[in-house]
């Protein structure tokens, strides 16, 4: 439980037909942001007593895990070797696979309960043998892309009681409810950088200099940069140079510690290779006559791509139009329809 609305009613509907028990995790040490507003921040302090006080109101059992150490481990460390490398990351994919669906599915296991189930807005259905992971039916809301890495046996343990709800009826829920969470403000920042300032964060978190040189493709130097991770791709503004024309950063090259820039088209490509996939329905995914469509971040839209195996590891895409601006280190997540046949962690662009 979050302390906002989604689990909250998640908790109410779960009750009338589950013995349900309330769970919130501790998974970073906010006191040294008590001048910051975390009122948009998942999992902050004020979260875990709105959920305590949801629980309460529910009557059912509920309890605070300390996760701050495995969270560090898993997620935070994870953030700051990929910006190092040059890699744009995607922590809310790692949380749902090693914190919210790895250690609290072995937490339920350990206290003898049979699923985790959460606010999320996605579907997981049974065809056969198999289980599927479809898209919430409400589009807004649909957050099927972050759960992507979630495989056959954990998708056997959870539920989503909001899959097939719009927000807006489950706000209804709550307000009919009288849950005190009806109204409260939704989190979309990334929970341990409170102020939403990722450079100033690395920099705390990482100690050293790693500035370096800002040319264009051809490498002519066009001046010169503080860190590598200050830098995203299809970036624009903040670049410090001078130049007859607009320039964007097209590439971020690690072991020379370069942001290299060049014109708005050297942004678009259309093969890149993803490593670390995880593939859910592994035959659909290789069918020839299936459709398949590639999403390269959240809010992108989804393109038709053709997939092909290079090793067990490394799948290459190819998409039938252009994409701006594919970044190392974010997801690609395959769909078919509303089904969700898997993805991986973009690793590079073909040029």
């Amino acid at each position: 439980m979050s302390g906002g609305v989604d689990s909250s009613v998640a908790a109410l509907i779960l009750k009338k037909d589950y013995n349900v028990i309330g769970v919130s995790l501790q998974v970073f040490d906010y006191s040294p942001y008590q001048d910051c507003d975390l009122k948009g921040v998942c999992c902050s302090p004020e979260d875990v007593y709105d959920a305590r006080k949801v629980a309460d109101s529910l009557n059912i059992p509920f309890y605070v895990l300390n996760y701050r150490d495995r969270f560090k481990k898993a997620v935070i460390d994870d953030f700051l070797s990929e910006y190092i490398k040059g890699r744009t990351p995607n922590p809310c994919v790692i949380c749902n696979e090693k914190i919210k669906f790895g250690e609290m599915l072995n937490f339920a296991s350990s206290v003898g309960a049979d699923y985790v189930a959460t606010g999320h807005y996605a579907i997981i259905e049974k065809y056969g043998s198999e289980y599927i992971l479809k898209k919430g039916i409400d589009t807004k809301k649909d957050q099927s892309y972050f759960l992507y890495r979630l495989n056959q046996e954990r998708l056997s343990k959870i539920l989503f009681p909001l899959g097939k709800m719009k927000k807006e009826d489950v706000k209804k829920i709550a307000r009919d409810n009288d849950l005190k969470v009806h109204d409260k403000r939704e989190s979309h920042e990334i929970c341990f950088v409170p102020n939403n300032d990722y450079p100033s964060f690395i920099e705390e978190n990482i100690k050293g200099d790693f500035g370096g040189r800002v040319v264009d493709t051809n490498g002519r130097i066009l001046g010169r940069h503080k860190g590598i991770f200050k830098y995203t791709i299809g970036q624009r503004r903040g670049l410090n140079i001078s130049s007859d024309r607009p320039l964007y950063v097209v590439d971020i090259d690690a072991e020379r510690r370069e942001i290299i820039v060049g014109d708005n088209a050297d942004l678009y490509h259309t093969e890149f290779i993803t490593e670390s996939n995880n593939l859910i329905n592994k035959e659909m995914l290789f069918e020839k006559d299936i459709p398949i469509k590639v999403k390269i971040r959240y809010m992108s839209d989804e393109i038709e791509c053709r997939l092909n195996r290079i090793d067990e590891d490394r799948l290459l895409v190819k998409t039938n139009r252009p994409i701006r601006a594919i970044t190392r280190g974010q997801s690609a997540v395959f769909y078919n329809g509303d089904i969700v046949l898997g993805g991986g962690i973009i690793k590079e662009i073909l040029r």
